[in-house]
């Protein structure tokens, strides 16, 4: 009797177990499915590469990341109205903001005490509700669709390469003159071409140790500067606006010469070959070399006494708009509005430097407000530029 009231209280238990383990299960699944977008932000960065939500009531989880408190508001891109707002967001705080949306473009503000009020990426709320709450899906790109802006690019740094070679062959020559100025002045002329191949290292690596070796910067190297391994443009920087030591300078920039002359007899097509991993690769430049530049340039990191830092971003948005230029093609069918607003975007950030009148000062020695404005629009490109690599994603064939 004993046994079998035992077998009923099993038999009837374990259905109960089974819808409680089910109701929790469905309740998870349905919180895990409500759970609101982040919309993170930082000293520099505004909601970068949010995805836009459906049409209707949404939720949105906005954390502030960086060390400033804030006022951050959604806004409708075309018009400008404010859709919902979150004032005095504190560092490191989160907030939810609830809005209600119509289709069309929307954006948010950030407005961080004390730095430039910096805006995100317009994105569209389209008409229907979908999936995940984000636009087309986008189309994979193939090799052969690269292969065009690819071939564009290596004759774009062919070029650049050449005219290195007579740029080098002028600062070795303004050396032996003894004249110190003219030998700063050549050096910044060839450091910019350099770098409109695409940052520091040589358009990321592709040139392998002899890139290091050309622009390589004397970080990690036992004994610093003094080390033999530090060579190329930061070491004749060193030796030019440090040391004043134009005997050294001529040595080193000599051994700058060879370095470029071997880049010079490289053949494009081996440097950048049309394989899979080599062509993402390259796709992420058109992001990273402005990130890099906010990493090492706009921080001084790279700055052996020329506190040239400035001229060196302006080289990037050059970098940066080649390659813009080359990958529009694939990108406007995939995001439309994405390379103009990049465009003007690196416009200003040629403005915010133009209008610096700091040429010639550290990083560290800048004005505040100066340092506060590059930042933030390089920032404001960064943001743009993040989804280049995923819209131009190979896909598998």
């Amino acid at each position: 009797m004993l046994r079998t009231a035992r077998r009923l209280a099993v038999r009837t238990a374990v259905p109960a177990l089974a819808v409680a383990i089910g109701t929790l299960l469905l309740g998870a699944a349905v919180a895990a499915a409500a759970s609101p977008e982040r919309i993170p932000f930082g000293n520099v960065t505004c909601a970068p590469g949010w995805p836009p939500p459906n049409p209707g009531r949404d939720t949105f989880l906005v954390q502030n990341r960086s060390d400033r408190s804030a006022t951050v508001y959604l806004f409708r891109a075309d018009s400008g109205r404010i859709i919902a707002t979150i004032k005095r967001l504190k560092a490191g705080a989160s907030r939810r903001l609830t809005a209600k949306l119509t289709p069309g473009p929307y954006a948010w503000g950030c407005d961080l005490r004390g730095y430039p009020e910096h805006v995100s990426e317009a994105d569209k709320v389209v008409g229907h509700r979908q999936a995940g709450g984000t636009g087309p899906p986008v189309v994979p790109t193939n090799p052969q669709e690269l292969l065009g802006p690819l071939v564009g690019y290596r004759q774009y740094a062919a070029a650049k390469i050449r005219t290195l070679v007579s740029q080098v062959a002028a600062l070795r020559a303004a050396i032996a003159a003894g004249d110190i100025a003219a030998s700063r002045s050549a050096w910044l002329t060839a450091h910019e071409t350099w770098l409109e191949i695409g940052q520091d290292d040589g358009a990321y690596g592709a040139f392998g140790e002899l890139g290091r070796k050309i622009d390589g910067t004397s970080a990690g190297l036992v004994g610093g500067v003094s080390n033999r391994r530090f060579t190329g443009f930061h070491k004749v920087e060193y030796d030019l606006w440090m040391r004043e030591d134009l005997k050294t300078a001529a040595t080193d920039a000599a051994q700058l010469a060879t370095f470029i002359g071997r880049l010079s007899k490289l053949r494009m097509a081996s440097v950048f070959p049309i394989t899979k991993l080599a062509l993402t690769n390259w796709t992420l430049r058109c992001h990273e070399v402005l990130e890099d530049a906010l990493r090492d340039s706009l921080t001084g990191d790279d700055d052996y006494g020329s506190h040239t830092d400035l001229e060196s971003v302006v080289a990037d948005v050059s970098a940066t708009r080649e390659l813009l230029g080359l990958l529009a093609p694939l990108l406007r069918p995939r995001k439309p509005g994405l390379v103009g607003t990049a465009g003007r975007q690196l416009t200003r950030l040629d403005r915010v430097i133009a209008s610096s009148g700091d040429d010639g000062v550290a990083i560290a020695a800048l004005p505040r407000v100066t340092r506060e404005r590059v930042d933030a629009a390089t920032g404001a490109v960064l943001e743009t530029l993040a989804p280049v690599p995923d819209l131009l994603r190979i896909g598998n064939t």
